[in-house]
């Protein structure tokens, strides 16, 4: 499927460049269930994303974007909601299992980077095996609730993305991944 994604992605960004009136240029990559991926590029500062997301009846979003920078972030929003910038806990339940998140809210959405690379895959593990999601604030009260059908798809379809675009340099700290020397040769 990773072919498919970067000839979806060339094509995309070549028809991004032409259409410079609108800033965000979003192509849709796979919808299964309740859940869709995107890729999304910025035409005004060239940035791409991939978001896996969902909604519900209420049309709040359940998001999980992936940035060609190599940052996977959780969005939830709310466009009801009237939230001051700040940080905020706030609580996320995968059928009957809890997760306490200290991310950021502002505007109508929270949002957590993602940055433990273990807890994020059993994280994503289980929302890829779960039914349901429920998001609460710290009291403990239900603030939305999605459904998971079709998310293991939609989280194997936004990596593939995710890989795509990625820029990131896993070898940035090491010159060398093979050795000590920064001459694989010597």
């Amino acid at each position: 499927m990773l072919p498919k994604i970067t000839a979806v992605l060339i094509s995309f960004l070549t028809f991004s460049q032409h259409v410079s009136a609108e800033r965000y240029s979003s192509e849709t990559l796979f919808a299964k269930g309740a859940w869709g991926v995107e890729l999304t590029h910025d035409t005004q500062d060239g940035q791409l994303w991939c978001a896996a997301r969902t909604t519900n009846g209420q049309n709040q979003t359940f998001s999980l974007t992936a940035y060609d920078s190599g940052n996977l972030t959780l969005f939830v929003f709310d466009h009801r909601w009237s939230l001051s910038p700040r940080p905020v806990r706030f609580l996320i339940d995968i059928d009957y299992s809890r997760w306490t998140m200290d991310g950021s809210a502002k505007d109508f959405g929270v949002s957590l980077q993602m940055t433990d690379n273990q807890k994020s895959v059993e994280f994503l593990k289980q929302l890829q095996r779960g039914n349901a999601v429920a998001v609460l604030n710290d009291a403990e009260r239900r603030l939305a609730t999605f459904s998971l059908s079709g998310s293991f798809a939609a989280i194997l379809s936004l990596f593939e993305c995710w890989d795509a675009i990625d820029i990131s340099d896993p070898f940035t700290d090491q010159q060398d991944p093979f050795g000590a020397s920064t001459d694989p040769f010597n």
